[in-house]
């Protein structure tokens, strides 16, 4: 399976526990974990494709994309989401998958965004198509 396909997944799945009928405020800390799962398969998949290299950290998923965008592998319009949702999400993941930090509807929203633009941005990058 592709890293693309993979991050797809996790995003169809944070989107369908955005709209089930739950009532329970953990699933916006789930939501929030998905789409940062996304995000960050997405970063890996173009690391791994036009790189050669994978991420041996999370931590190491910001350099990359920096990298990236140094060569020329990635047009300069995505450099934006390094800061805006790359180093955040990474920042974020252990918190959480581990902590069950608390977050709002509004939250998992913003996160579910941020997960679609990055892999829009990956798509683009790789030029594959859902």
């Amino acid at each position: 399976m592709s890293g693309v396909k993979e991050a797809e997944f996790w995003l169809e799945s944070a989107k369908e526990l955005l709209s089930s009928e739950q009532a329970e405020s953990e699933k916006y800390t789930v939501i929030v974990a998905q789409s940062i799962h996304s995000i960050i398969r997405a970063n890996d998949e173009m690391a791994n494709e036009l790189l050669g290299k994978s991420a041996i950290r999370h931590d190491d998923a910001p350099a990359l994309f920096l990298e990236l965008i140094r060569l020329n592998k990635i047009p300069g319009k995505f450099s934006e989401l390094r800061s805006s949702v790359l180093y955040p999400a990474v920042a974020l993941k252990s918190k959480a998958d581990y902590k069950g930090i608390s977050v709002s509807k509004a939250d998992a929203e913003r996160w579910i965004k941020n997960a679609e633009k990055f892999l829009n941005c990956a798509k683009e990058c790789l030029g594959k198509s859902s």
